[in-house]
């Protein structure tokens, strides 16, 4: 039978110092599907998710991608297979739009051609036009800073999405606009999506799951 599984945690524990937050946790996530990681703040939800990146390590259990335990030995191959999508604004500012958004693909040593080909793809699924290409993270508004953020996370065609409360800091009209957006991008990449968020209307919005903590 086949695993539809394309995230495993098991038997988790992790702390900050003295500070326990997670304990003997465990988590699936089917491939495709959209789960929303919900919660108060201290609950874990982006701890869980560095946790999948591989951005911390867990002191006990352990985190399986694609059925395949997450390791000092795998784990920049296995992010590549990884886009992520900060709360706030994480853009590169010494980097124009441009070279943000085809980041992850120079990462993968792709071409400039394939990269301007693909970001030029890319650009009608956020709303963006090109006259923004060559601007820098200062010049744009944070509502594009966002959709220039979900490029950056989409464009090497990764089998999963994180996203850490990525419309928090905008105002309710442009979180909104963002919600619809990144719905409608899952529904047509058929990719897996993980996010966090404090805000159950965002959740039900979104989520094809949701995951409380």
């Amino acid at each position: 039978m086949e695993n539809n599984m394309i995230i495993s945690v098991q038997n988790i524990d992790f702390s900050y110092g003295t500070q326990k937050i997670l304990e003997n946790y465990s988590a699936d996530f089917e491939k495709g599907s959209f789960t929303c990681i919900l919660g108060e703040s201290g609950s874990g939800k982006s701890t869980l998710l560095r946790l999948i990146n591989g951005l911390l390590i867990p002191e006990k259990g352990l985190v399986k991608i694609e059925d395949e335990v997450l390791t000092t030995e795998n784990l920049i191959q296995k992010r590549l297979k990884m886009g992520y999508v900060l709360q706030g604004n994480s853009l590169f500012p010494h980097l124009t739009v441009f070279q943000n958004m085809a980041y992850c693909l120079k990462l993968l040593k792709k071409s400039d051609t394939f990269c301007k080909e693909k970001i030029r793809e890319l650009l009608p699924l956020v709303g963006l036009k090109e006259d923004l290409l060559n601007k820098f993270p200062d010049e744009i508004s944070g509502g594009q800073k966002q959709r220039v953020g979900i490029i950056r996370a989409i464009a090497h065609n990764p089998k999963i999405v994180l996203m850490d409360e990525p419309f928090s800091a905008l105002d309710s009209e442009t979180r909104n606009k963002l919600q619809i957006l990144v719905k409608d991008i899952h529904q047509k990449l058929k990719t897996t999506f993980v996010m966090v968020t404090h805000s159950k209307q965002e959740a039900e919005i979104l989520g094809t799951k949701i995951l409380q903590m």
